[in-house]
C-alpha cells in the first residue's frame, strides 16, 4: 500500500504567522497615535490661557515700557524764578517782589508696590514723593543788604496710572496728595518786604498724561491746589483767600536701558483775594503769587 504524503511548505505557515503580527502591530500603533493625540488635545483644552494683562505685564520678547514699571526715580537741576504782586493796592506800605535765575536742585520718586501682581487696578495705584530747595538765595533788604532766604518744595500723595492703548500707547495718570511751598525772608521790620514770606500748605489734585512721539516721549499736565495755610501774606489782610493752578510740561529722551534724560518747564499761580476796608494797615483788593522754572534732568525707570 502506497502512503501519500501531504506537501505543506514550511515557509508558508510562517509567512501568515508574519502577516498577522504585522496587522497587529500596525492596529495596536494606530491605537496608542490616536490616543496620543486625544491626551494632547485634552491637554490643550485643559490649560489656562494667558490673561490679558499678564500678557502685557511680560510683553514677550519687548523691552519693557513706562507705565509699567515697579519705580523710578530722577534728578533734575532747577533755575526758579517768582513774582508777587497787588492787584488794587491803596496803602504805599507794600511792594512788589521779584526773584529770578535761583538754582534749585529736585529729586522726585514714584513706587507702585503691587506693579508685577495681576491685580488690575492696585497694580497701577502708587506713592508719589519729590522735594526741592534753592540754594544761595537771598532777598534785597533796606539799603540793598542781602537777606536770608530759603525756599523749599515738597509732595506727596497717590497716583494712579492707565494706558488705554497698552503697553506702547500713551500713559494718563491721575493723583491727590498734599503739596508744601515755603518762601521765607529773613524778617527785617519792613511789612513791604516780610509780607514776601509764605507758606502754602495745599491739598492737590492734578492729572497729566506721557504721550510717546517716535523715539521720545512728550509730558503734560496740571492741577488744583486748594492751601489749607498761607503764611505771613495773608496775615497781613483781612479775611484773606486764595487758590492755586500749577502746569507743567516736558521731553524726555531714553539714552540707556531704563534711563532717560528729560527737559521741561513748570508754573504755579495762586491767586488772592482781600476783603480790605478804609482804615486797614493795609489796603489791597488781591495779589498775585506766581512761581516757575526751567529744569534739566535724568530718571530712572525700574522694571
Amino acid at each position: 500500500m502506497q502512503r501519500r504524503t501531504l506537501a505543506c511548505p514550511v515557509f508558508s505557515v510562517v509567512s501568515r504567522r508574519r502577516a498577522r503580527r504585522s496587522r497587529a502591530a500596525a492596529l495596536l500603533g494606530a491605537a496608542l497615535a490616536a490616543l496620543a493625540a486625544s491626551s494632547s488635545a485634552l491637554a490643550a483644552e485643559g490649560a489656562p490661557a494667558l490673561r490679558p494683562e499678564a500678557a502685557e505685564r511680560d510683553g514677550g520678547d519687548d523691552p519693557p515700557a513706562v507705565g509699567t514699571e515697579l519705580f523710578s526715580a530722577g534728578f533734575d537741576l532747577e533755575i526758579a524764578g517768582r513774582t508777587l504782586s497787588y492787584s488794587d493796592l491803596l496803602s504805599g506800605n507794600l511792594r512788589t517782589y521779584e526773584v529770578l535765575g535761583v538754582p534749585m536742585p529736585s529729586l522726585r520718586a514714584e513706587l507702585y508696590p503691587l506693579a508685577r501682581s495681576a491685580l488690575p487696578v492696585l497694580r497701577d495705584l502708587g506713592i508719589a514723593l519729590s522735594y526741592a530747595r534753592a540754594i544761595g538765595l537771598d532777598s534785597e533788604g533796606a539799603a540793598g543788604a542781602g537777606v536770608s532766604t530759603s525756599w523749599s518744595r515738597l509732595h506727596a500723595g497717590l497716583r494712579g496710572r492707565y494706558r488705554p492703548a497698552g503697553r506702547t500707547g500713551p500713559v494718563l495718570f491721575a493723583g491727590g496728595g498734599l503739596c508744601w511751598t515755603d518762601f521765607d525772608v529773613e524778617l527785617t521790620g519792613d511789612p513791604s518786604r516780610d509780607a514776601a514770606s509764605v507758606s502754602y500748605l495745599a491739598l492737590r489734585l492734578g492729572v497729566d498724561g506721557r504721550f510717546p512721539v517716535g523715539p521720545v516721549a512728550l509730558e503734560a499736565g496740571g492741577g488744583y491746589q486748594a492751601p489749607l495755610s498761607m503764611g505771613a501774606l495773608a496775615s497781613h489782610f483781612r479775611e484773606p483767600s486764595a487758590g492755586g493752578v500749577d502746569l507743567r510740561v516736558a521731553v524726555a529722551v531714553p539714552f540707556a536701558p531704563g534711563l532717560e534724560a528729560r527737559a521741561g518747564a513748570s508754573y504755579t499761580r495762586f491767586f488772592y483775594d482781600f476783603d480790605s476796608e478804609p482804615g486797614d494797615p493795609y489796603i489791597a483788593g488781591g495779589a498775585l503769587d506766581q512761581l516757575f522754572g526751567a529744569h534739566l534732568g535724568v530718571a530712572y525707570h525700574g522694571y
